[in-house]
């Protein structure tokens, strides 16, 4: 009877199964025929190239938009701030000069001035039509539409008493001239100061590192590889072709990624570097145009001394203590060429200087010549050339702005589609390479 019967250690042949089904229940990747393992593995992967198109599309998305909207409503709202806060120091500087005049104002200055204006309310409808509701630049825009017609109004009566012979003229010019300078100009600070920092946010936002893409891209990497390796291994065959077309799709992708980041980066960290630039140069612009209505002003109210004393304030920052600092300082920091600009700016000084001297010494009417002239030896046509020269430094950067913008733009063009198309690609070569291998087992 019991010959037949091989006898083994008590409760070997339970203990064994039992150890199976707990080691099945810890890892059920791996429990289970060869074939179910290799679908599960196979599944899990395929879920994880479509969860990486998916997160590849929507970040290329926001960063496509990012840079999008900085070479569009955010270049439009910051060009039309910088161009506001420069209008209105414009309109002030030209007005104050040519009420200096007196009866001689030139129609040269009036359409300066007439255009100056027009283009600050062309400026103001159009920043408020593209600000987004409650966006916090609204309030210094209503500052500015509130004001900007009372300014016109106090600088008009100023200049019809003027041309009149009538002294009353002065109070309405230093009533508008503080108004400009107290309330308009830091309102257009304000707007030009938010719109910077809106524009800076957006190039952060279209260079930052894909944290999310490049982790869920290597991890499935690593993870084609080595499902491909343990398989030749286990087998000794060649590698799986749809896993070998799933690892080169899924390189393929984060390759793109890559590139696209950094070339993006390299790009938009210029369009910052003129951004600064341009933002420094503005600000000189607008400090020059300051002192240009201050020296105007001074001559007007007689302000000898004191007055002068403003204008070396408002002149000051422009190149600093030294002459080598200052705005220009941080302008050629970030690479712009201000020779031209630093040159023009120390002869104006000196203009001025002898302005100052001529009103000092009771000349009174040789210094509003040298204020109101056009010669290359007056205050005026040194002041004009200042302007220029900073006028084309300050073009120079934004055309800067405009093609680093544009390169970042290109290099982010397919960054929502390709990628993720490549992600889905290594899904279905994933899928076909298991099902294969699985196959091979029946």
């Amino acid at each position: 009877m019991g010959a037949g019967v091989v006898s083994r250690p008590s409760g070997e042949g339970v203990a064994a199964p039992a150890r199976g089904r707990r080691a099945r229940r810890r890892s059920p990747l791996t429990g289970g025929s060869t074939p179910e393992r290799l679908r599960r593995v196979g599944a899990l992967l395929v879920l994880g190239c479509v969860v990486a198109a998916v997160v590849a599309a929507v970040s290329g998305y926001d960063r496509s938009e990012a840079v999008l909207e900085s070479d569009t409503r955010i270049a439009a709202l910051a060009s039309d701030a910088a161009g506001l806060y420069q209008s209105l120091a414009d309109a002030d500087a030209t007005a104050t000069t040519g009420y200096v005049s007196g009866r001689r104002e030139s129609p040269e200055g009036r359409a300066r001035y007439d255009g100056d204006v027009r283009r600050a309310a062309e400026r103001l409808v159009h920043a408020a039509s593209l600000l987004p509701e409650g966006h916090p630049a609204t309030v210094p825009v209503t500052t500015l539409t509130t004001n900007l017609p009372v300014y016109a109004g106090l600088m008009e009566t100023a200049r019809t008493y003027n041309r009149s012979g009538l002294p009353l003229g002065q109070s309405y010019l230093t009533q508008a001239s503080k108004l400009m300078q107290q309330t308009m100009l830091p309102a257009a600070a304000e707007l030009r100061a938010l719109e910077t920092a809106e524009l800076a946010e957006a190039y952060r936002k279209g260079s930052a590192l894909p944290l999310a893409v490049l982790l869920l891209g290597l991890g499935l990497l690593a993870a084609v590889v080595d499902l491909g390796n343990g398989e030749r291994s286990r087998t000794n065959r060649l590698l799986n072709p749809g896993l070998v077309v799933g690892g080169i799709a899924v390189l393929a992708a984060l390759v793109w990624w890559g590139l696209a980041t950094v070339m993006t980066g390299s790009a938009l960290g210029e369009a910052s570097r003129h951004t600064d630039a341009v933002s420094a140069l503005d600000d000189a612009r607008t400090a020059v145009l300051k002192a240009r209505s201050n020296e105007s002003l001074v001559l007007v109210a007689r302000g000898g001394g004191s007055g002068d004393r403003a204008f070396a304030g408002l002149t000051e920052p422009v190149m600093g203590p030294d002459g080598g600092g200052g705005l220009l300082g941080a302008a050629e920091a970030s690479g712009a060429d201000v020779r031209a600009v630093r040159s023009a700016t120390r002869s104006w000084v000196q203009a001025h200087q002898e302005v100052r001297a001529l009103d000092d010494s009771g000349r009174f009417q040789e210094a509003v010549e040298s204020v109101i002239g056009v010669d290359p030896s007056t205050s005026g046509g040194r002041f004009a050339a200042l302007d220029d020269a900073l006028a084309r430094a300050i073009a120079v950067e934004r055309d800067g702005i405009s093609a680093a913008v544009a390169r970042a733009r290109d290099a982010q063009s397919l960054l929502a589609v390709a990628p993720p198309a490549l992600f889905l690609l290594a899904g279905l070569a994933i899928a076909l390479g298991v099902a294969q291998r699985a196959g091979e087992y029946r």
